[in-house]
């Protein structure tokens, strides 16, 4: 019974409103559940997930719609490629909070009526209202049935229905009869434009059921109208088809070349959507529909289908050449990046101020639907603000509107978006110039989540006429066009802008320069580590003293926050005169070789913090990730002010987001006769802590080891490097403060800015037991290894050789020495067992032993040993079995130099060293240690089975052989399986490396037998 009357209410509903509830027939019958009551029903379903309470508002069909499409959006996003038209609802669709909505409507629509009824008692309903100065000049309203509102992008109606709440209470305190007003404001009121057709249905349906709420007669049938949602559909004309309608009504005179252009332009509405600019004005358009439908078909019926095509094409343009008093939206967000090829072409023809983003292109497409001194109220992405690529863009929104609010949000403004990456502002624009009209700005952009900011946001509007408030400022256009490009820099002081307008900008000064750009960075850039030493050219001062005969030159490549210096980590392939690059790359760029090698200031273009810069001294390339600032010998000064909060200062107001370009750090104001006092000990400082890592190509020493620092004890040693380490941090932060200060008296900014450096700013490393003891055992690895002597600082061995006898002579020339009479001997073959047991002398536990009596003769080895096992909380031999691994994953960046030899279930391991790697090396591992290995368990497998059968042994010695035996066992099969499956028919293939390819390449030739690396296998970005 309850599934008929559900069905009949489908039937009613669908007579009554034919466009939102479809037909029923026989087989869409069906697809209803016989079970709709009981507690596994999906009307069950509902009950449960969603409350009676929930569904008071029209706002839940909005929330549902984006839980319904989010599985769809991830899939698309998922994708990383243009998005196919299709799929363009699905990615853009994202629905706004409520109180923004409100902030929206509230000081466009309700702004407007309060314009021109000032006595209304509308104010008291509106809390998020913006109470502005008197106005006298401004757009005027007789009725309430004049007004037009649009939403262009309006998804499921958010904006509409609560437009139509505040238009409700305009009409009522008209005098209008309740029963009249929603007919009233669908009929008059109220536009919508939308892509998807289910968004559109929802937006239609939010509004019926709103009408319904305000008056019980909205169904009958004079009473009931239509929303004017419109859901933008294709239409496209066959090669003859309009020539044929035309020639048969006799049309030739009324279709001149404007309207068959007019009758073109929406073949791709699906994808344009709203931003479709007719060629024709609405009066035309209304002219030519009104006599089209004047003609009689006659009874032809194969014309209906195109006089219908033309009839909803006409309604169509007429909807997007309508001009309104409020455009209301949050339009859809897609960058150039994924748009498909016709959106992407139609943007950069139709917009080219703001063809980065559909947003922006909808900024224009709202203002130009205004008519003169209406308003456009959006919320979007806050780029336009700030961004180079939106400064026209800008420039022609400050030249012909004004802007009268704005609450800049910033990160984490959608809840249901985490993270810092999405950034937003809303916003209202009034369509005439500015005229010094000073709006009001809400910089919210600390608040944590939607009620943080809501919360802020209203206690400012509270607040504006009785003190005032950190977070509101006043701004005008002119204060903005004192910043290069225009930036929407509301917080600036007057000073601050006074210093952008009368000074020099940095990029007048000195070159800033984007860097070499290979267009294929995973196939032409090398961790410097990962590659022959003697193939890198190291100390060039000039393009002219590149050697033809080496692959690799040092490049810096932006990298993390860092200041002062350091992240120099990639070598890029220039090969005679970069003919890989030139030759197989479809982008590159290699820039002017006058500025190769020279010593040049950068920063990480994109970033995920604040803007750090760096001292890059001679003998390095510049990159597109890291551009440079090349300012001769005054590198220290120009480092100086931008490391300072000043610096900072001046690059918020020009671009406050992650992407820092060559044109925001040219328009930093410079004072020439600031002087680089404390730059020279900053770089100095941080130069040291950076070389005291091994990733670093002047790294010399382990610190622990190093004379000043190294005590009689390796704990002694550690806390040495902690006094030393916590020294430099506060004598960085005192450097750091001072050259803060410096900076802001030069520029008068005293009263604005505080000098001081909090602690966590510092960007040098902290000692932590922890790390400090991980890097110390990984240089012994690499003096186990030859990487390292301890005769000889730096590198030893880090070339490709033919063979081990050759790599040990390389040794002992590196040394000075033979290799009797050095400190420390390196591993025979460069390969070290890393097994649950000693079960070789070279076992990589007992050469670390052997490491720590060379290194600390003078203390005790369990001194030793029990200070690295309390800092890496457990047993050496655990740390190296499995934390070891993943530490030099870490420290190299997925990019290791020691590889791990491994079967699968880790019965057997050793670590070997890419550059002592030869073609034999598996066969030594197979030979000299595994198959030894297997040996070695067996005789133990025989020993622990004459212990369990030994009846002398206590009970508790024989269960622990069982156990024991059970183990050695599950090993043994496995490491017998691996063997014939990898590890045997890889050593007899003598696979050889070129270490050119780099690890990827190279490790992925050897998989089946090396440890895995989550990632590895993956496409680079």
């Amino acid at each position: 019974m309850y599934r008929e009357l559900v069905l009949a209410v489908c039937r009613f509903y669908h007579q009554l409103l034919p466009n939102l509830f479809e037909g029923l027939d026989d087989a869409t019958e069906l697809l209803l559940p016989d079970d709709l009551l009981t507690e596994g029903s999906i009307a069950a379903g509902f009950r449960h997930s969603i409350s009676d309470t929930d569904c008071d508002d029209v706002e839940i069909l909005g929330w549902l719609y984006q839980f319904y499409i989010a599985e769809k959006k991830d899939e698309v996003m998922a994708r990383k490629k243009a998005v196919p038209t299709e799929d363009i609802p699905a990615v853009t669709q994202l629905f706004t909070p409520h109180w923004i909505v409100r902030y929206l409507v509230e000081n466009s629509l309700g702004r407007l009526w309060l314009l021109n009824r000032p006595d209304s008692k509308l104010r008291e309903q509106m809390p998020y209202y913006i109470e502005g100065e008197a106005e006298t000049d401004f757009l005027k309203i007789n009725r309430p049935e004049e007004i037009k509102l649009l939403d262009p992008a309006c998804g499921s109606g958010h904006m509409l229905t609560y437009a139509f709440d505040l238009l409700s209470l305009i009409y009522a305190e008209e005098g209008y009869a309740p029963s009249e007003i929603p007919a009233l404001i669908l009929r008059n009121n109220l536009y919508g434009l939308e892509i998807c057709p289910r968004a559109a249905q929802l937006s239609e349906l939010a509004l019926v059921f709103k009408a319904r709420e305000s008056s019980r007669r909205f169904f009958q049938p004079d009473q009931l109208v239509r929303p004017q949602i419109i859901d933008l559909q294709d239409v496209r004309f066959g090669d003859d088809e309009l020539n044929d309608y035309i020639q048969a009504l006799d049309l030739g005179e009324l279709f001149d070349q404007r309207l068959l252009k007019l009758l073109h332009q929406f073949e791709d509405a699906k994808t344009f959507g709203s931003l479709i600019q007719p060629c024709m004005d609405e009066g035309s358009i209304i002219f030519v529909r009104q006599a089209i439908e004047a003609k009689d078909l006659g009874g032809q019926l194969f014309l209906s289908e195109t006089h219908g095509k033309v009839l909803r094409l006409l309604d169509q343009a007429e909807a997007l050449t309508q001009r309104c008093h409020v455009v209301v939206a949050n339009p859809p967000y897609m960058g150039q990046g994924v748009m498909n090829p016709e959106l992407k072409a139609f943007v950069s023809e139709r917009y080219p101020d703001s063809k980065s983003d559909l947003f922006a292109a909808f900024i224009e497409s709202n203002n130009a639907r205004l008519i003169p001194n209406g308003t456009n109220a959006m919320i979007t992405m806050q780029s336009w603000m700030f961004l180079s690529s939106y400064q026209n863009l800008r420039k022609k929104l400050l030249s012909q509107t004004r802007i009268l609010s704005m609450v800049h949000l910033g990160p984490r403004g959608f809840d249901s978006i985490g993270g810092a990456v999405v950034q937003t502002t809303a916003f209202i624009f009034e369509k005439r110039p500015a005229n010094n009209y000073r709006g009001y700005f809400f910089r919210l952009v600390e608040g944590q989540n939607e009620f943080a900011k809501e919360t802020a946001f209203v206690q400012s509007v509270e607040s504006l006429s009785r003190s005032t408030n950190s977070m509101v400022y006043r701004a005008s256009t002119s204060d903005f066009c004192k910043i290069p490009g225009s930036q929407i820099a509301y917080w600036l002081s007057k000073r601050t802008g006074t210093i952008f307008q009368s000074n020099e900008k940095l990029g007048s000064i000195f070159s800033v320069n984007p860097g070499i750009r290979t267009g294929r960075d995973e196939q032409f850039l090398r961790l410097w580590f990962e590659v022959s030493q003697n193939a890198i050219q190291f100390g060039l001062t000039d393009a002219a003293q590149m050697r033809d005969d080496l692959r690799w030159f040092p490049l810096h490549k932006g990298g993390p926050f860092r200041k002062w210096y350091g992240n120099s980590e990639h070598v890029v392939n220039l090969y005679d005169d970069a003919i890989d690059i030139k030759t197989k790359s479809p982008d590159y760029r290699l820039r002017d070789k006058s500025w190769y090698f020279k010593p040049f200031v950068t920063w990480s273009r994109i970033s995920s913090s604040d803007v750090a810069f760096r001292v890059i001294d001679n003998g390095v390339l510049f990159s597109d990730a890291g551009p440079g600032i090349f300012a001769n010998d005054r590198c220290h000064e120009v480092t100086g002010l931008l490391n300072s909060k000043l610096g900072n200062h001046f690059l918020e107001a020009i671009n406050p987001t992650l992407n820092y370009q060559k044109q925001d750090i040219e328009g930093v104001p410079f004072i020439q006769k600031c002087k680089d006092t404390f730059v020279a000990e900053l770089i100095g400082l941080a130069k040291r802590d950076w070389d005291n890592f091994e990733t670093s190509w002047d790294f010399h020493d382990q610190p622990l080891l190093r004379p000043g620092l190294k005590g009689q004890a390796l704990k002694a040693s550690w806390r040495n490097w902690e006094a030393q380490s916590t020294a430099a941090i506060r004598r960085m932060q005192e450097l750091e403060t001072e050259n803060n200060r410096l900076f802001i008296a030069a520029y008068g900014l005293e009263d604005e800015l505080e000098p001081e450096v909090p602690e966590e700013q510092i960007t040098l490393a902290r000692a932590d037991a922890r790390t400090d003891v991980a890097a110390f055992l990984s240089y012994a690895v690499g003096c186990m290894m030859g990487r390292y002597s301890l005769d000889e600082p730096g590198l030893t061995l880090a070339d490709s050789l033919d063979s081990q006898a050759d790599h040990l002579a390389a040794y002992e020339g590196k040394a000075g020495k033979p290799l009797s009479e050095v400190q420390y001997l390196p591993d025979a073959d460069g390969i070290l067992p890393v097994l649950d047991g000693e079960w070789f002398e070279d076992d990589i536990v007992a050469r670390s032993r052997e490491f720590l009596a060379v290194t600390f003769p003078e203390s005790s080895l369990a001194e030793n040993l029990r200070f690295i096992e309390t800092s890496l909380s457990k047993d050496l031999r655990k740390y190296f079995c499995s934390d070891f691994y993943k530490d030099h994953l870490q420290t190299y960046k997925k990019r290791p130099i020691y590889w791990m030899v491994q079967s699968p279930k880790k019965g057997f391991g050793c670590l070997i060293y890419l550059h002592r790697y030869t073609k034999d090396t598996l066969n030594l591992v197979l030979n000299n240690y595994f198959r030894p290995y297997l040996s070695k368990l067996e005789a133990r497998l025989a020993q622990l089975g004459l212990d369990q059968l030994n009846d002398d042994l206590p009970t508790r010695e024989r269960t622990a052989a069982r156990k024991e035996a059970e183990k050695i066992t599950k090993v043994l099969r496995e490491c017998q399986a691996w063997e014939q499956d990898a590890l045997l028919p890889l050593a007899q293939q003598r696979i050889e490396l070129d270490l050119d390819d780099g690890v990827k390449v190279n490790y992925l030739k050897l998989q089946e037998v090396l440890a895995p690396i989550p990632g590895l296998a993956a496409k680079e970005d």
